[in-house]
């Protein structure tokens, strides 16, 4: 597998210092520590919505740390998905209405909001939820929601997902489906980094690093490892090994 994204010495209001790692194509990677540590924090230096006070993060070969504020917001719209805790959908908007916005932010015409519709309802239909394209954000339950988030994510064939936490407002068995949902991407063919406080999130990934002190203490891989409970109790004994 190639590299998608290289972080050089990534330094941050003294909370990241010198941060160094790389993520694979088609990779799923965990970033894990205590409250505190800058998972966050990375992850909106890495994503390019916040800027670094130093260091470099290369995607696809673009530097995006040197770039205007304009031309990395273009780039996430572009290039990235993001799904957090917090589902920021608009209360306005029905379901597919959010689902569609980035694309629609992205071009405008008739011809490409049918197909930004037609991206949308195909997304649905693979997460479960094509039933509910036409109800508010309201009317849905909150596993339900952050499946959609997840379509919203990928509306734009991104490059790389960031997801912050992206079970943690949900119940033991929505979070399960969601993780589905992300495994599956990722078998797919999708690049994901999650930052997550939970060892059964991070052990549905190939890889963790674990942040601490402004820098990554550890990495644990668990590539040949089957999913199931045995893959949980080696990331549970790695991490009791890290302090957590």
């Amino acid at each position: 597998m190639s590299e998608l994204m290289v972080v050089k010495n990534l330094c941050k209001d003294g909370i990241l210092k010198e941060i160094s790692f790389a993520i694979n194509e088609g990779e799923m990677v965990a970033v894990m520590g205590p409250s505190g540590s800058g998972k966050s924090t990375l992850l909106y230096q890495v994503s390019g919505m916040d800027r670094a006070d130093s260091g470099e993060v290369w995607i696809s070969g673009t530097e995006i740390c040197s770039l205007s504020e304009d031309d990395r917001a273009r780039l996430r719209l572009e290039w990235m998905g993001f799904v957090f805790q917090q589902m920021n959908m608009l209360k306005n908007l029905n379901l597919i209405d959010n689902i569609m916005l980035p694309a629609c932010c992205l071009k405008k015409g008739k011809a490409f909001r049918k197909e930004a519709g037609d991206r949308a309802k195909a997304l649905m239909q693979k997460m479960g939820i094509e039933r509910l394209a036409q109800r508010k954000i309201t009317e849905v339950s909150g596993g339900q929601l952050q499946r959609a988030c997840i379509c919203r994510s990928m509306i734009n064939r991104p490059k790389i997902l960031f997801a912050d936490e992206p079970t943690g407002a949900l119940n033991q068995s929505a979070a399960q489906e969601v993780m589905e949902e992300f495994t599956r991407l990722n078998q797919e063919g999708a690049t994901i980094l999650i930052v997550t406080h939970d060892s059964k999130v991070a052990a549905r990934c190939a890889r963790i690093l674990y942040l601490l002190d402004g820098g990554i203490k550890g990495e644990f891989s668990l590539a040949g490892t089957p999913q199931g409970k045995d893959r949980e109790e080696k990331v549970n004994s790695w991490l009791a090994g890290m302090g957590w």
